[in-house]
């Protein structure tokens, strides 16, 4: 992870434990969506898991907002894809997407 890593991206990394990973998904929960796309790349390297909760949240946060907020969410993620090398982390990002449609 090349620049500095937020607080929701430490917390995945160091989450462990049943009670750390809730904790990790409620800080995902209560994030702004704006920020949770600032971060996407980051929290897309890490566990198959985390990501798969990075995901849920996001589709979550999709489906409850307006037609505006939906076309914000899929723009940044569309954004993010774009400007990710191949590999597996813009892989990551793109299921993301998918799930938003």
């Amino acid at each position: 992870m090349a620049e500095a890593a937020s607080s929701v991206v430490i917390r995945g990394l160091d989450a462990q434990t049943f009670s750390e990973i809730e904790s990790f998904v409620k800080d995902l929960e209560t994030r702004t969506t704006e920020r949770l796309l600032r971060d996407l790349p980051q929290l897309a390297e890490l566990s198959a898991t985390k990501v798969s909760l990075v995901s849920y949240v996001i589709a979550g946060k999709y489906r409850a907002a307006d037609a505006q907020q939906k076309k914000v969410i899929r723009d940044g993620i569309v954004a993010t894809v774009a400007a990710l090398p191949e590999g597996k982390t813009r892989e990551r990002v793109a299921a993301i997407l998918n799930r938003t449609r």
